[in-house]
């Protein structure tokens, strides 16, 4: 059975917790820091180790930091093999989303295509006809059970430790155009906004009208 068809802000924001994405912004921070931290230790790693050391102490953490953000939000996590076998790599799982992380190539702006990825992404086809924007909320149509979603992150150039930004992404079913892509404050905005709608406030200012004097004779 379909589901009603929100736009996908709309189903982010009614379909995962808050948590997910508020806890998932401070462990993406510990990450970039604390392997930084880590892969500058002299006494551990020697100057050329360093740059290879601070990559995969990254990966690692961020991968143990989704885990812990998605089991704070409830949903199914699971950690599965590549293909072919060479590592593994986090998914979130719930009933509408299937959640992983990536790094975008810094030269054409999309993540690698790899075969796991490829597979995910085909259960994105019936949004992929939209034509979002990079950076607008545009609202297409969502049809079907799941999406496929990813938090993207990437150092900050100058500042190793801190990433230069968190966003979530809807990539279309071939991975190579965003139909949502978002920085995570404007997602958690979006709860904010449903959760503490702007109350309104009643005029309440009286307006005094003067009164004309009583003539006296």
């Amino acid at each position: 059975m379909l589901l009603a068809q929100p736009d996908i802000l709309t189903r982010i924001t009614t379909r995962l917790p808050l948590v997910l994405f508020t806890m998932n912004r401070e462990e993406t921070d510990g990450a970039y820091f604390e392997a930084a931290k880590r892969a500058n230790d002299p006494v551990q790693y020697g100057a050329p180790e360093r740059r290879e050391v601070l990559g995969r102490q990254r990966h690692w953490l961020l991968e143990s930091g989704l885990r812990r953000a998605g089991e704070a939000g409830g949903l199914t996590i699971a950690a599965k093999d590549t293909n072919p076998v060479g590592g593994r790599y986090t998914l979130l799982i719930s009933d509408h989303f299937v959640i992983g992380r990536a790094k975008p190539d810094r030269y054409r702006g999309n993540i690698r295509p790899v075969r796991y990825r490829k597979q995910l992404a085909a259960m994105n086809a019936a949004v992929s006809q939209f034509q979002g924007d990079l950076f607008g909320l545009s609202a297409p149509v969502v049809a079907g059970p799941r999406l496929y979603g990813l938090f993207l992150s990437a150092a900050h150039p100058k500042d190793l430790d801190t990433p230069a930004f968190l966003n979530f992404a809807i990539p279309d079913s071939s991975l190579s155009r965003w139909i949502f892509n978002e920085p995570v404050e404007t997602v958690i905005a979006a709860y904010n906004a449903v959760e503490r709608p702007a109350e309104i406030i009643p005029d309440l200012a009286v307006v005094a009208l003067k009164q004309k004097p009583n003539d006296v004779s």
